[in-house]
């Protein structure tokens, strides 16, 4: 996803004078297209500074006593330094997979050097899925940051302290237990290979999908959702039953959970936003008829395949024409993250069935955008506006895992471990548990 103005200025401002701390890594330039151990070094970096709460790597720099110089072999060429790149490195060795921004940043002089932005609060502790070719990174390893700094395992109480407390304030409630059974010396829980990898790939694939079909619309276009979205992508993974695109398009219509005037993956039998047969995919754009004029927080763009993978984004409805006294891109709801990922996660459910696998398993993630300079309020007059919360970072990202047919049953709790650490972006608020059953509550009444 591009980095904005803003941000990216906050980025460079790290070149000012950089040097190494617990949340800013340096390194050597690194070959990251061809050098499997160069690849494995990046690796070991990335994760530790996911783990330590997010961080900034910057590729090209040495730390020497008397401050940051420049790494000697300089590349002719910086473009190998994208975000894809970073990102497929972090999908080779990483697990669970996460995301990675990078910017070319310019420093005073004139010089340009890569910035790997690491974000923070995943649902799990990321440790490496396999051995770097020359031990640069061990398989099944957790990595923090140590002072030094550096990255490594952690080795004193204290940092297992840390990584634990970290993870209990991000993560579900019953990752206490898989992190006990780690600092006992017992196996770490196995996790189905493959998965979250192909999750990550479902998810960026659908929004470069999105970014071509909007490709010719004016930047400012409502439907291009210009301040920002939220995109939930999740894959059932079980015995599904083999079916074509058309027979996938009929199990949606009749899987469709309506708790909300407007549900998500919603199947329109009107003529212009028909849901359209693309290479090997189901994609419907609810703004396809009238691009101009369309809502953001009803311009949905939507994917799905038959092997089970589900694909939404939609722009804000604090954005849109319902914000009442908010002005766009000012607010974000206090209730209705807790709706749609309410509603996403039922949907899996229902799809599930639908498919042929109610006990299939859901890998879910979740993205949200243009969250910097929002405040919490609220669009409900059930209730009040708070307005003093400011989130300070730009994109939040989570994830969860849970069997289909238990969704129901656990709804408030696997919406709680996503909106916790969302809302805490938020100047600290701390999102009441009951708030969010409440909320559930309502919308499964069909009380909007």
């Amino acid at each position: 996803m591009a980095i904005g103005p803003r941000e990216r200025r906050r980025l460079e401002d790290l070149l000012i004078e950089p040097r190494e701390s617990l949340e800013i890594e340096l390194k050597s330039w690194l070959d990251i297209t061809q050098d499997q151990g160069h690849r494995a070094t990046l690796a070991k970096a990335l994760i530790a500074l996911a783990n330590h709460g997010g961080g900034y790597v910057i590729l090209g720099l040495e730390q020497r006593e008397d401050g940051a110089v420049e790494a000697p072999e300089r590349p002719a060429d910086l473009a190998s330094y994208d975000t894809d790149t970073v990102n497929a490195v972090v999908a080779r060795f990483a697990e669970p997979v996460f995301h990675c921004d990078v910017i070319i940043g310019t420093a005073p002089g004139g010089e340009r050097y890569p910035i790997i932005s690491v974000p923070g609060g995943y649902s799990a502790p990321i440790r490496s899925c396999r051995d770097g070719p020359n031990g640069e990174i061990r398989q099944f390893a957790y990595y923090v940051r140590r002072p030094g700094p550096q990255s490594d395992t952690p080795r004193t109480g204290q940092e297992w302290d840390q990584l634990v407390r970290r993870c209990i304030a991000n993560a579900r409630d019953d990752l206490v237990d898989q992190i006990r059974s780690i600092l006992a010396g017992g196996p770490p829980e196995a996790q189905s290979p493959g998965d979250e990898e192909l999750l990550e790939r479902w998810l960026r694939t659908s929004l470069e999908r999105r970014a071509e079909v909007l490709a010719d619309l004016p930047p400012d276009s409502p439907s291009r959702t210009p301040l920002g979205y939220y995109a939930i992508a999740y894959r059932l993974v079980g015995e599904l039953d083999a079916i074509n695109l058309g027979e996938l398009r009929n199990r949606m219509h009749a899987g469709v959970v309506r708790h909300t005037g407007w549900p998500p993956f919603w199947v329109p039998t009107r003529r212009e936003i028909l849901p359209r047969s693309v290479n090997d995919t189901i994609e419907c754009w609810l703004a396809r008829d009238d691009p101009a004029n369309t809502d953001p927080a009803h311009a949905d763009f939507w994917r799905a395949t038959a092997r089970g993978e589900f694909f939404l984004c939609r722009g804000y409805q604090e954005d849109g024409a319902d914000r009442g006294r908010l002005e766009r891109g000012e607010g974000f709801d206090i209730t209705l993250p807790t709706w749609r990922l309410g509603e996403v996660l039922l949907h899996a459910e229902s799809m599930a069935r639908q498919l042929g696998d109610p006990a299939a398993q859901v890998f879910l993630v979740a993205e949200w955008t243009g969250l910097e300079g929002r405040r919490i309020a609220s669009l409900s007059v059930h209730r009040p506006i708070l307005g003093t919360y400011i989130s300070h970072q730009r994109t939040f990202r989570a994830s969860l895992n849970v069997q289909a047919d238990r969704t129901s049953e656990s709804l408030p709790e696997l919406v709680a471990r996503v909106m916790r650490p969302l809302y805490e972006l938020f100047d600290f608020f701390n999102l009441p548990d009951e708030l969010v059953s409440q909320e559930l509550a309502r919308m499964r009444a069909n009380r909007f």
